[in-house]
């Protein structure tokens, strides 16, 4: 594999960067268009937004209509889209029942919006396919990440005091290729698209018992039979999205994201954190190789990005002070 700094995998990078930046300003045409602004309450795009993943929750209960969420995942989506809606509403000059109050206070939290915004980037991202209900999750996801980016801009992170080094340009490139490669890799096989059901019903075996006079006597027994059915998996069946902990581990890539892209959000985290999120999602994925394609892509973009964060992690090491020569006799 070829390391950081190889003009290939760097030209590669810089235009995943520059497609990236070419779809960011589209989605920035449409979205603050007064046209659209002007029917939203309050012209609130997060507004917009928790409408949609209500929505995209909701949709799949109706017949016909599959892409449907676990149902934990559904009702913590839910009211996460329910608070933030309730926020923007009061936001927007209506009001609300007194006891929705606390559900406005707990969404103006400072962290409520990235989280929910991530959560909602991450189960449109184990959504992807063909229905309504994947579409309703990337508008949404889409909406609230261009609002989070806009929150971004404006905070303190945002503000351009820091040096911008060589290193932090190879760093943010190296990450983003590497989620890039390792969110392809999700979205291909991993293994088979069926899965083995377990199942047991209960047999019942009766015994005719018939003497000489022709006089019978029937007895029943009945017993637990087991048996192994082959059925089609749940979403992402045989990619990477069906595996165990594939949430966290999307998760776990928007947070590397981040923190690839973000020199002060890396610095107001101990060092040791990209390196340890990028070890955990590494284990995982050499736990999943098979023949198949997926895992294999998978396993090159996270290797990368343990790579540059690695070369990240050990330069502040090795860029100590220089020391002395031995004083001469």
């Amino acid at each position: 594999m070829n390391a950081p700094g190889s003009p290939v995998m760097d030209e590669v990078a810089g235009q995943a960067q520059r497609a990236a930046d070419s779809a960011g300003r589209a989605v920035q045409d449409v979205l603050d268009d007064p046209r659209l602004r002007e029917r939203l309450p309050g012209g609130s795009l997060p507004l917009l937004g928790s409408g949609l993943v209500a929505a995209a929750v909701v949709v799949p209960v109706l017949p016909f209509i599959g892409g449907g969420l676990g149902l934990p995942w559904a009702g913590l989506m839910l009211v996460g889209a329910g608070m933030l809606g309730a926020r923007e509403w009061v936001a927007a000059g209506r009001k609300l029942p007194d006891a929705l109050v606390p559900a406005v206070k707990w969404a103006a939290h400072p962290a409520f919006l990235p989280m929910f915004t991530a959560l909602t980037v991450t189960q449109a991202f184990l959504s992807l396919g063909l229905g309504v209900a994947p579409l309703l999750w990337v508008l949404a996801a889409v909406v609230l990440g261009f609002v989070q980016w806009r929150a971004f801009q404006a905070s303190p992170l945002a503000e351009p005091s820091l040096t911008r080094r060589p290193a932090d340009v190879r760093l943010k490139r190296w990450v983003f290729a590497g989620v890039a490669a390792c969110a392809v890799g999700l979205l291909l096989p991993w293994s088979s698209a069926w899965s083995l059901v377990p199942t047991a019903h209960l047999q019942r075996e009766r015994t005719i018992t018939i003497d000489d006079n022709f006089a019978w006597d029937i007895e029943d027994n009945h017993s637990w039979k087991f048996n192994t059915l082959v059925l089609p998996a749940g979403q992402g069946a045989g990619t990477g999205r069906g595996r165990l902990g594939a949430t966290g581990v999307v998760l776990g890539l928007l947070a590397l994201g981040v923190l690839g892209s973000v020199r002060r959000a890396r610095e107001a985290l101990p060092s040791v954190v990209p390196a340890v999120l990028a070890g955990l999602i590494t284990v995982w994925g050499l736990t999943g190789l098979s023949s198949k394609p997926g895992p294999w892509l998978f396993l090159v973009g996270i290797l990368a990005v343990d790579v540059a964060v690695a070369r990240e992690w050990l330069g502040p090491r090795s860029a100590g002070p220089p020391t002395e020569p031995p004083a001469s006799a």
